[in-house]
């Protein structure tokens, strides 16, 4: 399976998804699934911010390889589920594959429901917030997948 998280910068939230999800795979010994992120309003080969970093150190998951991409249709139509942290987001992948409607989700909508807040720019304990706020939603989807 093909997972895509989508964010704008693709530099936080979209990055620690994919990498924490990532790892949720490989401690379940789950190698089918791809988990790749994107964002909206980027450029290519950016690293994730020094608070995306801190949180997955904290983790011990390794960011130091991350390097971002933009979103585009060719990512959109080969992924099976993509997750968006937020309402626009999830309008801004619409609007550039609108054939994707039936595999865009909500990362919240797995927890509760709601945006991810950003917390581009903030200090890390915003970044520890946030992502406090994405685990039991990243946890419970993969519970759902690794039926």
């Amino acid at each position: 399976m093909r997972i895509l998280f989508v964010c704008t910068g693709n530099s936080c939230r979209s990055p620690m998804a994919e990498l924490y999800f990532d790892d949720l795979c490989r401690r379940a010994g789950r190698s089918d699934f791809l988990v790749r992120s994107a964002g909206t309003c980027t450029g290519d080969g950016g690293t994730v911010s020094r608070g995306a970093a801190s949180v997955m150190q904290a983790l011990n998951i390794d960011s130091s390889r991350f390097r971002s991409r933009s979103l585009t249709p060719a990512m959109a139509a080969e992924s099976d589920l993509i997750v968006a942290m937020t309402a626009s987001h999830r309008q801004a992948v619409l609007a550039l594959a609108p054939d994707a409607a039936s595999k865009v989700h909500l990362l919240l909508d797995f927890d509760g429901g709601g945006d991810v807040p950003d917390p581009f720019g903030g200090s890390d304990a915003c970044y520890r917030a946030v992502f406090a706020r994405m685990k039991p939603a990243l946890e419970n989807l993969a519970k759902q997948l690794f039926r």
